[in-house]
């Protein structure tokens, strides 16, 4: 019984700690001062913060980015008439050629209805952040996840800055939302991505409709049994050899087939393996088109490679499969779109030869099954 009860203590003291310093941070970052000058000169339009400052735009990228202005009318004009385009083969074709910066915001809400939920549970959010204040048990892990999300970004760079708290108090409320899930290290990726774009609130409610959702199965990728990992799985296991046999026979004949070469592995190297810029357009198609595309990043993958993997032995398979997405979205933002979209065509034509998705399954930590807002 003391060993219980000291347990108990010590989850208690540490719980207290955390807190205190997530908000003992509040009055620390007001004291700070203003950032140095120099600082600017080394940070993207992304956010993220590079060592060395940032050599001049280049004629593309300004052309890029003017290009991306002039098509800010055009979202506007379609986020005001969302009813009209929201199933649009139109909407499709723009998400694939880039959502403005300044719209990708309100893009998200609209996607994932989150001014609708937000309506229908009102102070939701505050209850479930207070009540994981007092009595939830990820608290620890979330803390450290916290700190390793995203440093590299000047949002996220300093220890319980507004960012991180934000961000932090979003997993906290979710693990009480949806106690089945609770929390898993995928989660602070994903909140975070919301977070560059989204407030606090608006941010938590759109990764409870993420993962809620049954079009893009997020809820069977989060859990370590999850039937939807295992249903993509099969559908690569079944696709992928028609379009690269010999790097799938490679595969098999190397004893890792179906192991590292799963959805699941591919899909967290995808988060941390790629640049900000090129995660946002893949997330923004994700939204819109739903878990079909998920198939075709790994297809791509596997098809950039297939020289290299062909000349890899066993030894260095498995590595040359974890870091394959450095080498693959190493090409142009544009060209990798339109490779997925033309798999993703490909893919949808060959739905009729596909096995059915494997039924999503309860994990023992992370599962399928959200509750519903009401």
């Amino acid at each position: 019984m003391d060993m219980v009860e000291n347990a108990d203590s010590l989850q208690a003291q540490e719980r207290k700690d955390i807190l205190m310093k997530v908000l003992g941070s509040l009055g620390a970052q007001e004291d700070k001062g203003p950032e140095p000058v120099g600082i600017y000169s080394s940070v993207d339009r992304f956010g993220i913060l590079h060592e060395t400052e940032l050599p001049p735009v280049t004629a593309r990228e300004a052309k890029k980015i003017r290009r991306e202005m002039t098509r800010t009318s055009k979202w506007m004009e379609m986020l005001g008439e969302w009813e009209t385009y929201k199933h649009s083969s139109k909407l499709i074709d723009r998400v694939y050629k880039g959502i403005p910066m300044n719209i990708r915001g309100p893009m998200w809400s609209v996607l994932l209805n989150i001014q609708e939920i937000k309506l229908k549970n009102p102070g939701r959010y505050q209850i479930m952040k207070e009540r994981g204040k007092r009595s939830s048990e990820h608290i620890h892990h979330i803390d450290l996840d916290v700190r390793r999300t995203l440093r590299n970004h000047v949002f996220f760079r300093d220890r319980y800055g507004a960012k991180q708290r934000e961000l932090f108090y979003i997993l906290l409320a979710y693990s009480e939302y949806n106690p089945e899930v609770g929390y898993c290290r995928d989660l602070s990726h994903i909140a975070a991505l919301f977070l560059l774009y989204l407030p606090e609130e608006d941010a938590f409610w759109t990764l409870v409709q993420l993962l809620a959702s049954e079009r893009h199965s997020l809820p069977g990728f989060h859990s370590p049994n999850g039937g939807t990992v295992q249903g993509l799985q099969d559908q690569q296991e079944h696709v992928v050899p028609k379009s690269q046999p010999k790097t799938m026979w490679h595969q098999d004949k190397e004893g890792l087939c179906g192991q590292c070469a799963s959805l699941g592995c591919l899909l967290r190297n995808l988060i941390d393996g790629i640049s900000l810029g090129l995660t946002l357009r893949l997330w923004d198609v994700y939204l819109v088109e739903g878990e079909q595309v998920l198939m075709p990043i790994t297809s791509i993958a596997l098809k950039v490679q297939q020289k290299r993997l062909m000349k890899t032995s066993r030894c260095g398979l498995w590595a040359r499969l974890q870091n394959q997405f450095f080498d693959t979205w190493a090409m142009n933002d544009d060209t990798v779109l339109k490779h997925l979209r033309a798999s993703t065509k490909k893919l949808t034509r060959k739905q009729g030869d596909l096995p059915p998705p494997g039924p999503t399954a309860l994990g023992r930590r992370c599962v399928a099954g959200s509750p519903q807002p009401v």
